[in-house]
């Protein structure tokens, strides 16, 4: 059985918070363009940037070996929409499988696997309760041997990690999975990315220094364990983009003219985990995921009753993200001295209007399609930094989710709440919370799909 969706519950605590293909590259030319608000001349060493993956600007896709579809025939057992086809399959609209999806638009598939076709990253997600079969060996390989390189968000503790750091019996659990991981791994022949432990720097872990080693330890052996038993991973660790995202706020903690650009004092906060685990790490992971509304960012109510809250986009800094992942980018740079690499972000694209201002979310409140051209903006954003991204040390990105999920998370924390549903960049007729997976008409939300994975 494939795994249903890309991951639920992968949205946690954010406070206030193209491209080469399979075996080709974008290129832009480097140079030291520096953003004028930060005045960090700090010399770097590029001993650590010479692998020639580091030189160019990727892009890719996450976050399943397959995706769930409506099924136009029997209505209940959904059609599995294979990642690797959606890259490789130049007669996907052709295929007899995926013709039973429920409204399925060939023309919009054929055009998507064009599009795909230029990116260098799938992703996959690892969790506690992975098991291997979710993801097909053959079809990986096949695509590896091609060019493409598969990257593994490795969640295992999770939303758990919020809670407290793990005991020792849930560390040995932790470590005997790690083995179990690698012999995954071990069947696939070339260059594979394991993230561990995305969103790591939870307040447990980094309010005090003895946590961050302890974490670090853990995180030290687990790597051990996969590199002991496999051959050709390169090891990351993945934290949260946390901290003021304000443009009217200005705090000299920030570092930059106003903390929409990024907030420093916040990004140092896990520093004592990165500078255990550094001579392990290959490169240095960052992502980034961000809504105009779900759960309030101060108070975001119990885990069965969540209180949302909405902002403006000032208040969220949506404008200026691109040149605050740029600066992140630099800053993780000049800290660590390694590569830079973003495995996941996402935009939602709904928006809520309080309009009775009762605090609830109600029907008739939320535009499905309410901050679309916000999440173009970003992405367009992005793109036209390559070549200063590249200057910053970072080489690429994936986007998180490809096509909206109308059931993504429902019985989980939903941090984002009903945006949930709408963290891809595709969506489809499907109907939230009713239908269990997206349908067959999918539409590309304004122009991300080709300002993203265009060539």
């Amino acid at each position: 059985m494939v795994l249903r969706s890309w991951i639920s519950s992968i949205a946690l605590l954010l406070t206030l918070n193209g491209c080469g293909g399979g075996g080709g590259t974008s290129t832009p030319t480097v140079d030291d363009t520096n953003d004028t608000t930060d005045t960090n001349n700090t010399v770097i060493d590029d001993s650590a940037f010479t692998d020639p993956l580091y030189k160019e600007f990727n892009v890719g896709f996450g976050g399943s070996g397959s995706f769930g579809f409506q099924n136009a025939t029997t209505g209940s057992d959904p059609v599995w929409l294979s990642s690797i086809d959606l890259m490789m399959d130049d007669a996907i609209e052709d295929n007899g499988y995926y013709q039973e999806i429920k409204n399925f638009d060939a023309s919009q598939f054929d055009l998507l696997q064009q599009k795909l076709t230029n990116s260098k990253y799938v992703v996959y997600w690892i969790t506690k309760y992975w098991q291997e079969n979710w993801n097909n060996v053959t079809e990986i390989q096949a695509a590896m041997d091609q060019g493409y390189i598969p990257v593994f968000n490795y969640w295992y503790f999770a939303d758990e990690l919020g809670g407290g750091l793990p005991t020792e019996d849930e560390i040995t659990a932790y470590h005997e999975h790690n083995i179990k991981v690698a012999n995954f791994l071990k069947q696939l022949n070339g260059t594979k990315f394991v993230i561990m432990e995305p969103e790591f720097n939870k307040n447990v872990v980094t309010d005090a220094d003895t946590n961050q080693h302890t974490f670090s330890a853990i995180i030290s052996t687990a790597i051990d364990n996969i590199r002991n038993n496999t051959s050709g991973v390169l090891f990351s660790l993945c934290m949260m983009d946390r901290g003021a995202r304000d443009v009217n706020e200005v705090l000299e903690g920030c570092g930059y003219d106003n903390c929409a650009l990024g907030d420093k004092e916040e990004w140092a906060k896990p520093q004592t985990v990165y500078n255990d685990l550094i001579d392990k790490l290959d490169f240095i992971s960052f992502e980034q995921m961000i809504g105009q509304f779900g759960r309030d960012h101060s108070n975001p109510g119990t885990y069965s009753d969540p209180i949302p809250g909405a902002y403006t986009n000032d208040e969220l800094g949506i404008e200026q993200l691109p040149q605050r992942i740029a600066n992140m980018a630099k800053y993780l740079r000049e800290k660590y001295n390694k590569p830079v690499f973003m495995p996941y972000i996402a935009v939602a694209t709904a928006t809520w209007n309080d309009a009775n201002a009762n605090g609830a979310i109600e029907a008739g409140e939320i535009d499905k399609s309410g901050w679309e051209s916000e999440a173009q903006s970003v992405y367009a954003g992005i793109m036209a930094l390559k070549t200063q991204l590249l200057a910053n040390g970072m080489f690429g990105f994936a986007v998180m989710a490809l096509f909206d999920d109308p059931q993504h998370d429902i019985d989980g924390y939903q941090y984002f709440l009903n945006n949930e549903y709408h963290l891809g960049i595709i969506k489809s007729s499907a109907v939230d919370e009713t239908d269990e997976h997206a349908n067959g008409d999918i539409v590309f939300k304004q122009d991300i799909v080709d300002t993203v994975f265009g060539n």
